[in-house]
């Protein structure tokens, strides 16, 4: 017996509750309050219309969220395709701190504070939230769907048009651009002059 209702399709009271999670997600992708209500609801609505295909096999949370990734990725596909990626390096003066004249590391990141007990304070949560929407768009749609979403090199080429090259190059601006905006934040590592 407890096989059946395990095996019962989700009612709508239950794909409704996952809504704050997957408004989360939506809102740090895609940066547009209306446009991430809108992916929500029409992921909820397909939910629930395709209710009888979920079989269980992996926790509610993780198909709803699967399917608003798939429409998040579709959006973003159709919005590069009309926008070209951005190239400019406003953000270059931010970074010349960062690296001596041979381009090494004056501090590597290695050096910072455990990320574990980073992570379990809420300010920093909050800082790296807030670092993340500073992003540029189109470097922080890639980021979030890597190391938010989990999506590999491979799926974000394929999903976005890009190089796999570009790819890495989006990332690694994302995570100076985060090391800085953090820094500056009042996270910087330990023993650094701020």
């Amino acid at each position: 017996m407890p096989k059946a209702t395990m095996s019962a399709p989700p009612d709508f009271q239950q794909l409704a509750g996952q809504r704050a999670y997957l408004l989360k997600i939506a809102r740090m992708q895609l940066r547009d309050e209306h446009l991430a209500e809108d992916m929500v609801s029409d992921t909820i609505t397909q939910a629930y219309e395709r209710r009888a295909s979920f079989r269980g096999d992996s926790a509610l949370r993780t198909w709803l969220t699967t399917i608003l990734k798939n429409r998040i990725v579709d959006h973003l596909r159709r919005q590069w395709r009309e926008q070209p990626l951005e190239t400019t390096d406003d953000d270059a003066e931010d970074f010349a701190p960062l690296f001596d004249r041979g381009g090494h590391w004056m501090q590597a990141p290695s050096q910072t504070p455990d990320p574990e007990q980073l992570c379990a304070q809420d300010a920093f949560l909050a800082a790296v939230r807030a670092c993340v929407d500073k992003l540029p768009r189109k470097i922080g749609q890639v980021f979030v769907l890597r190391e938010v979403l989990g999506a590999d090199t491979a799926e974000l080429c394929k999903d976005l048009g890009l190089t796999s090259s570009n790819v890495w190059v989006q990332l690694y601006r994302a995570r100076v651009m985060l090391r800085v905006c953090l820094e500056k934040g009042g996270f910087a590592p330990a023993g650094a002059g701020a």
